[in-house]
C-alpha cells in the first residue's frame, strides 16, 4: 500500500506544479498583451507627434514666406496651439513609458 500512497502524492504534487505554471504563464501572457497594446499606444502617439511637427513646420514656413518676422511666427496663435498639443501628448507618451518600465520591472 505504500507504493499507491506514494504514487497518490506524487500525482497531487504533480497536478499542483502543473495548476501553478498554468497561472504563473497565464499571468504572463496577460502581462505582454497589456506591453503589446501599449507599444501599440506609443506608436499611435509617435504618429500624431510627428504629424503635429509637420504642421507647426509648414505653418512656420508658409508665414515667413509670407513676409512675417520670426517674432510673429513664433507667437502665432495656431503655432501655439500645436505645440500645446505637442506638449500633452509628450506627457501622454512620458506616462505610457513609465507604465511600461513598472510593468517590465514586475516580471
Amino acid at each position: 500500500m505504500g507504493f499507491l500512497q506514494r504514487l497518490k502524492d506524487d500525482l497531487r504534487a504533480g497536478v499542483a506544479t502543473l495548476r501553478l505554471g498554468t497561472v504563473h504563464a497565464a499571468g504572463r501572457a496577460l502581462e505582454e498583451t497589456e506591453l503589446l497594446r501599449m507599444r501599440l499606444e506609443l506608436r499611435k502617439l509617435d504618429r500624431q507627434l510627428s504629424d503635429l511637427y509637420k504642421d507647426i513646420g509648414e505653418r512656420a514656413v508658409d508665414m515667413k514666406e509670407r513676409g512675417e518676422t520670426a517674432e510673429r511666427v513664433v507667437y502665432d496663435a495656431g503655432i501655439v496651439r500645436l505645440v500645446k498639443e505637442v506638449e500633452m501628448l509628450k506627457e501622454s507618451r512620458r506616462k505610457l513609458d513609465v507604465e511600461m518600465e513598472e510593468i517590465r520591472n514586475e516580471q
